[in-house]
């Protein structure tokens, strides 16, 4: 284990498996103190937590007011925000098989939880005049894929959020 982030505090979401759980181990592999936000545990972040530097926040961000709980369970330093969490359903049935709900489903599974849990960190951020926003996008941001439409909608607009925001806030610190 490294200490390059002791001392510093993450809050990582979609953090059960995958690129989430991968995350959640480097940060706390590096000192990191870390709250992992996701709808399920898994044995790999439940291992984590026994080790101690992870804490396991139960939280589904399409609620109102998880965004605010997870940010929350951070205390009152938040450094590191890793907005992971992300699903891109297959829409074999083509485009025009994609509904209303579809899109707004996966649009606020994909952009919107981000742009919460942000909202919510974004004040400890920049109260403290630091912080690191880091969010995961998909190739199919920028490549499309029409057996992902709704997805690669929602990752190309989390993108221009990010950038966006990048601008606003980013000479604050």
């Amino acid at each position: 284990m490294s200490t390059e982030l002791q001392g510093r505090t993450a809050v990582v979401t979609g953090a059960s498996k995958g690129i989430g759980l991968a995350v959640v181990r480097a940060l706390a592999g590096a000192g990191a103190t870390v709250v992992a936000g996701s709808r399920t545990t898994t044995e790999a972040l439940d291992a984590l937590v026994k080790e101690g530097s992870v804490t396991w926040v139960p939280v589904d961000l399409a609620e109102p007011g998880a965004a605010e709980r997870l940010v929350a369970a951070a205390g009152e330093r938040l450094d590191i925000l890793v907005n992971n969490v992300g699903a891109a359903p297959a829409r074999t049935g083509g485009f025009l098989s994609v509904t209303d709900e579809d899109w707004r489903r996966t649009v606020d599974l994909n952009l919107l939880t981000a742009v919460r849990v942000t909202r919510a960190a974004l004040p400890v951020m920049l109260a403290a005049g630091r912080g690191s926003v880091v969010t995961v996008a998909s190739v199919n941001a920028t490549l499309p894929d029409p057996l992902v439409i709704d997805y690669s909608a929602g990752k190309a607009a989390l993108l221009a959020f990010s950038k966006a925001l990048s601008k606003e806030v980013g000479p604050k610190g």
